[in-house]
């Protein structure tokens, strides 16, 4: 027979039992919390904005490039940084990236639109805007560097067959570079499963105003043809002024196909202002000489 005194018992068990269970949760909830709880979020905008003209044996030509990018991030309790980056780029008709990063003082981690671990490393030689010669750039999926010790930084970087929707080439890459004083080393590797393949070796240095860099970028093909791009830089920087020189030759199959010189004039009229001239001539072919006169912004 239910009797009120052991009515009263089972009440009195059920309570108990979920007083223990509302303790246990609101533990494992404050330990939760004590790991991840992260400050306000704080959210960066930034970007840049860059106008050209360019006249190429009488050929001219105008473009505009707008770069805009938005940042959101917040430091967790435990050390982490998480953030995120929405890129809009009208360069082309470029619609831009998306990725998001955790990130601490020995490691990050991005994820999303990203670069492989061949552009962490490259393009030590182009200081220029519009006619200097960077290296490749590839998308791939997630790219992650360590700083194990100081002065190296390790990167490794894969892409699938589709990022995100849109079409890749899957594949790996691995690089490094380690910075002593004013020198910085580099080299990687990118394999992909098509059987083509991509190496970058590069150094450069700055004393003062003066600045060196060269790159060598070998893309490989399928069937084992390399194509080798060597780049070699000198810039120097007299007040608001910075002049600078790039060569830059090709050569597939033992073939020179390209040996061009670039020379820049790039004055800074207020911070993140500046306005540039770019002159390149290509002496392989007597017809490919470009001038360009432009102004860009960043913020």
């Amino acid at each position: 027979m239910l009797t009120l005194q052991k009515i009263n018992k089972i009440d009195k068990s059920i309570y108990t039992k979920g007083i223990s269970k509302m303790k246990r949760l609101l533990s494992t909830a404050a330990i939760v919390a004590a790991l991840t709880t992260p400050a306000m979020a704080d959210i960066s905008i930034g970007g840049d904005f860059e106008w050209s003209f360019q006249d190429s044996n009488g050929t001219s030509t105008t473009a505009v490039d707008a770069d805009v990018n938005i940042k959101p991030s917040m430091e967790l309790d435990n050390g982490y940084t998480v953030s995120a980056d929405f890129n809009i780029d009208q360069d082309a008709g470029d619609d831009g990236s998306n990725s998001i990063t955790v990130a601490n003082d020995m490691f990050k981690l991005d994820m999303g639109d990203t670069n492989s671990a061949l552009d962490a490393i490259d393009d030590v030689t182009d200081w220029g805007y519009v006619l200097t010669n960077g290296s490749p750039s590839v998308d791939h999926a997630a790219i992650l560097s360590v700083s194990p010790v100081a002065g190296l930084k390790v990167n490794a970087s894969f892409a699938g067959d589709s990022n995100y929707g849109t079409s890749a080439t899957a594949g790996h890459a691995y690089s490094a570079s380690y910075t002593i004083g004013p020198v910085t080393v580099g080299g990687g590797k990118m394999d992909n499963d098509d059987g083509t393949e991509a190496q970058i070796m590069n150094a450069s240095a700055g004393v003062g105003d003066f600045g060196v860099g060269y790159e060598v970028y070998t893309d490989t093909t399928a069937a084992g043809v390399d194509t080798d791009t060597t780049t070699m830089s000198a810039t120097y920087t007299l007040g608001d002024t910075m002049f600078a020189i790039e060569t830059m030759e090709e050569e597939s199959a033992s073939v020179v196909s390209s040996d061009e010189m670039t020379y820049g004039i790039h004055h800074t009229l207020a911070p993140g202002l500046v306005a540039f001239v770019e002159m390149t001539d290509d002496e392989k072919t007597d017809s490919e000489e470009t001038t360009a006169i432009g102004l860009t912004m960043k913020f």
